[in-house]
């Protein structure tokens, strides 16, 4: 998941919007068509479930890191980073 500052307010086109009633108004869909739609997701959702919540060889990975000097653990660097990420000057 990424994580942006950037917001884009949500606006619906006429064209947009008579689209969505002509998708409303249309018969539901079977029963059985729906099962078969959703067994991906369930299996994605399984897939999930089966993963670590955390990355570990990730987490190893940036702690060597970090260990070689690799990662600047400067706090006004940071700080100043941070800041200019959620100001949008880090383009």
């Amino acid at each position: 998941m990424e994580i942006s500052r950037h917001f884009k307010p949500a606006s619906v086109a006429p064209s947009e919007l008579s689209a969505a009633r002509q998708v409303a108004s249309r018969p539901a869909v079977q029963p059985a068509a729906r099962q078969v739609e959703s067994l991906p997701l369930e299996q994605m959702h399984e897939a999930l479930r089966a993963m670590p919540e955390v990355d570990l060889d990730r987490v190893a990975a940036i702690k060597q890191a970090l260990q070689r000097g690799e990662i600047s653990t400067d706090v006004g660097e940071l700080a100043s980073s941070m800041l200019s990420y959620h100001r949008g000057n880090d383009a």
